[in-house]
């Protein structure tokens, strides 16, 4: 369980990191390069074609091997009643990227929180961000899992900034980035409270919702976007869902082929990874080192390792500690 104390510590341990980001002024894209209109629709279209082979030159520009062929197939309501899962985050963390992985691994639908109830039972999960947004899932007396989605908070925030940006602008989701003026501005008004806001949701979920009962699994955005544990990872949560009553997943021989087309059909549509320009101060990075990683080690011994070490990836096994 979550103490607030050391969960303090967290938070002090997160603003010496972060305010690496604060001290350069970090440069943002604000032309899109496509708005798309139907973003889910164009995804599944995407996802019903074959795998691209070695000789495709799309697939060869990503640099990725050629999985075993398979076929996503069409998401479906369920013909029975489905407990969802929670697919908690903090606002920027790639929700939208792991809300249609859970249909590819599952062929039934994800739900968001202003649509779908946790009594309707039609859906494998549904997207929520409270606390850090105060709206819950309704109907939700029932659900008792949640797959908890990590991001560093170093580009989530400033993830989260764009989407404000593109709401206020009318832009669609996921598609620009918020320009120098307004992320300044935004970090410079919100970012204290953000940081807290981002703390509190992980020990939200890591308070209320046990790892050594199948009620939890924590993921980690970084993870999964990666070539060499993104399967690995994608392994991990098809598990999880697998072992909610009713539910069916794909094959575990076909999972790194479902990931390589959920994810990298992603990674290469809409805006490009924050990692791609976050800026860092080494000489300032250098003189707070050892005292940033002296709190994060605190923080990871004293709360919820397994949360710590798939955020920091501190330890000899990121991914699935014990």
């Amino acid at each position: 369980m979550v103490r607030h104390g050391p969960a303090r510590r967290m938070s002090a341990a997160l603003l010496v990191v972060c305010t690496t980001y604060l001290a350069v002024d970090t440069l943002f894209s604000s032309s899109p390069s496509s708005l798309m209109e139907d973003f889910s629709s164009s995804l599944r279209r995407e996802l019903s074609k074959g795998l691209t082979t070695e000789e495709d030159p799309q697939h060869n520009n990503r640099g990725l091997i050629a999985y075993e062929e398979c076929t996503v197939e069409s998401i479906n309501p369920p013909d029975h009643p489905i407990v969802p899962v929670f697919a908690a985050s903090y606002p920027g963390s790639g929700s939208q990227m792991t809300h249609y992985l859970y249909e590819a691994l599952t062929g039934v639908p994800a739900g968001i929180i202003k649509l779908t109830r946790g009594d309707d039972h039609q859906v494998i999960s549904i997207k929520t961000h409270y606390p850090a947004q105060t709206t819950n899932v309704k109907g939700a007396e029932e659900m008792d899992r949640v797959i908890l989605q990590l991001r560093n908070p170093l580009n989530a925030l400033p993830s989260f900034a764009s989407f404000r940006f593109e709401v206020q602008n009318g832009f669609p989701d996921h598609t620009v980035y918020a320009p120098d003026k307004f992320w300044i501005e935004w970090r410079d008004k919100n970012f204290d409270k953000a940081l807290e806001d981002w703390v509190n949701h992980l020990e939200y979920w890591v308070d209320n919702y046990d790892n050594t009962q199948d009620k939890r699994i924590v993921i980690s955005y970084e993870n999964l976007i990666n070539e060499e544990t993104g399967p690995e990872e994608t392994q991990h949560i098809a598990k999880f869902l697998g072992n909610g009553k009713g539910v069916t997943t794909v094959s575990p021989e076909i999972i790194p082929c479902v990931w390589d087309k959920v994810v990298n059909y992603e990674k290469n549509t809409g805006r490009k990874l924050l990692a791609d320009f976050v800026a860092h101060d080494n000489e300032w990075a250098e003189k707070n080192g050892d005292k940033a990683r002296s709190l994060i080690k605190t923080y990871y011994e004293e709360i919820d390792g397994a949360v710590a070490r798939k955020l920091f990836h501190c330890c000899d096994d990121p991914l699935h500690p014990e």
